[in-house]
């Protein structure tokens, strides 16, 4: 009878990151969902991020180079296959070592969410280390789960491997899927019984197949329980309402939303780690992340939203929302969130409830969410403003109208700008995405994007630039002769992958998106993929010349504070 689960996010290169380059560790939003539906259902939890016990326990060089094993694919499919290798189980007892794994009838492992083959190999033989240990159940789930399944015909011998060595394999949505087959498995019933399970991933003769997926649920997230002093913001104190109190506020919004926070350096970091160390007047706080809507209602044709099992929108009500947020601000007593859905605004009858609601209760707190231009006017984002929102980010891609077509993106430029001028105006930061590199982009529509930031510079906080790549379950990936590409399909291989990652790891560098760049393409009647590149090399050099300076010279200053803060 499994009457509990252990929650185990699988170690990744973003452990030997910290402290120095990553300050913080962002915590899991999916472990805080699974765990608040099946505490919903009677289910005991644990969570535990094994990045922090790699930090803690492996964080030099020496330690550092056992963990190369991980990008070796014959190691990684030796030990799947039941070889034993008495260096990578001394690894996951080292990590494993003070959680009482014993008391726990079943465990969950995350293979993450960044692209991580380190994290991906490590999760699945994590799970084979606890099979051959403790004889229980391993689920396996996380968005890496689903970048494998898209790329599947690359991955096939991982695939094999795995799916010949575990049963549990969930793809999209787990929480229900993770409840359906411990139901299924505490009622007795057989592996025949549970291979229908939504979201399963199975193979049949030599093809690998998903179930379809369960529509997700917008669910309180909960975290009691797990440690959570890797992945406090080490903020200014506000306590009081007097101009001091609201000064610390102000740059507390400042050095954790308005600056950027997410990749190693970075000035959100790198204030954190000063902020640490500093110590007086600092209050250690959580930034909760939180979604409640998800499936993206337009149809951009570069994104895997594209697909045609995507599913319609699932969004929560205001009320739901609201109660949420209250819970979660009173439990994990913080004001400060981080919500991560396709769009906030996908619903203009949700903005305007729930912004009124957070008005009309008098309730304060912070925000940033991803935006779409399309249904935003001036009173709108005044009461976003006014109902906390401090950073919105933008998916802009391009300011190319033929682009724009091409994607179908469904964007009028001139209002993109009136509303980047109203955001500015209202002391709402934002940031945008832009995509470069996308098929039979020409200099002259580089060129609408390159003018376009520079004509808004003044409103733009800051510009994320991506270099396309294509994703096979997009409208690109499935009929790219449509959109004047031939797909190469055998660009990069699995082997190749690994050894190109083994190179960033001893370089010290984290995976990042290269990972997913997995097929290379041909314009039917133009560049060749190694012109595309070299073009998109040039372009990204050229328009990030045009990011704001504040954000390099706070990580310098910060960084050099907290060099001096230690040799006090």
């Amino acid at each position: 009878m499994i009457k509990n689960i252990c929650f185990l996010m699988a170690p990744s290169e973003s452990g030997f990151q910290y402290p120095e380059k990553m300050s913080m560790f962002h915590l899991s939003l999916g472990f805080g969902v699974l765990s608040g539906y099946l505490r919903g259902k009677g289910l005991e939890t644990g969570m535990f991020d094994l990045n922090t016990k790699l930090s803690e326990r492996f964080n030099n060089q020496e330690y550092k180079s056992r963990f190369e094993k991980f990008f070796d694919i014959e190691t990684v499919f030796s030990y799947l296959n039941g070889e034993a290798n008495k260096e990578i189980d001394e690894i996951f007892s080292r990590l494993l070592e003070g959680i009482d794994l014993d008391k726990y009838d079943s465990y969950g492992i995350s293979v993450g969410a960044d692209y991580s083959f380190m994290q991906i190999h490590s999760g699945f033989m994590l799970g084979k280390f606890l099979e051959n240990n403790f004889g229980k159940p391993v689920f396996f789930g996380g968005n890496n789960v689903s970048l494998m399944y898209i790329f599947r015909d690359m991955f096939f011998d991982l695939w094999k491997a795995v799916l010949e060595n575990f049963k549990y394999i969930v793809k999209g949505a787990g929480e229900r899927a993770i409840w359906d087959i411990i139901s299924k498995i505490n009622d007795g019933e057989d592996d025949y019984a549970i291979e229908n399970v939504s979201g399963l991933v199975k193979m049949i003769g030599n093809d690998i197949i998903a179930n379809q997926e369960y529509r997700p649920l917008v669910l309180r997230p909960d975290w009691d329980g797990m440690d959570l002093n890797h992945f406090y913001r080490h903020m200014q104190e506000t306590t009081g309402n007097d101009e001091k109190a609201r000064k610390a506020n102000s740059d507390n919004l400042l050095q954790y939303f308005k600056w950027p926070g997410g990749f190693p350096g970075s000035p959100g970091q790198m204030v954190n780690k000063y902020n640490k160390q500093r110590g007086e007047n600092i209050r250690p706080r959580i930034i909760i992340p939180y979604i409640f809507n998800y499936n993206c209602p337009f149809n951009c044709a570069f994104c895997t939203q594209s697909d045609f099992d995507r599913g319609s929108v699932v969004g929560g009500n205001a009320d739901q929302v609201f109660n949420d947020i209250v819970e979660l601000m009173n439990k994990y007593n913080t004001n400060y969130f981080n919500f991560v859905n396709n769009s906030f605004n996908y619903s203009a009858k949700f903005v305007d409830d729930f912004c009124n609601k957070v008005i009309s209760e008098g309730v304060k707190f912070y925000w940033s969410d991803c935006g779409r231009f399309n249904n935003l006017t001036y009173e709108r984002l005044r009461i976003m403003r006014e109902a906390g929102c401090v950073k919105l980010t933008f998916g802009l891609d391009t300011a190319s109208e033929k682009m724009l077509t091409l994607i179908d993106k469904k964007l009028d430029l001139a209002q993109s700008e009136q509303v980047l001028k109203w955001c500015h105006e209202l002391g709402i930061w934002t940031d945008i995405e832009v995509i470069l590199g996308m098929p039979n982009e020409f200099d002259e529509d580089f060129a609408d994007t390159y003018k376009y930031i520079e004509r808004n510079y003044k409103y733009i906080n800051y510009f994320w630039v991506n270099e396309y790549f294509v994703v096979p379950n997009s409208l690109i990936g499935r009929y790219p002769e449509k959109y004047g590409i031939r797909l190469i399909k055998d660009y990069k291989t699995y082997r190749g992958i690994l050894q190109e990652n083994e190179k960033y790891f001893r370089m010290d560098e984290p995976p990042l998106t290269h990972n997913a760049k997995l097929y290379g393409f041909d314009e039917i009647e133009g560049r060749t993929y190694n012109k595309i590149v070299k073009d998109n090399n040039r372009r990204i050099v050229e328009l990030n010349k045009l990011q704001n300076n504040e954000f390099a010279e706070a990580s310098k200053l910060f960084n050099m504070l907290s060099v001096k803060e230690l040799n006090v």
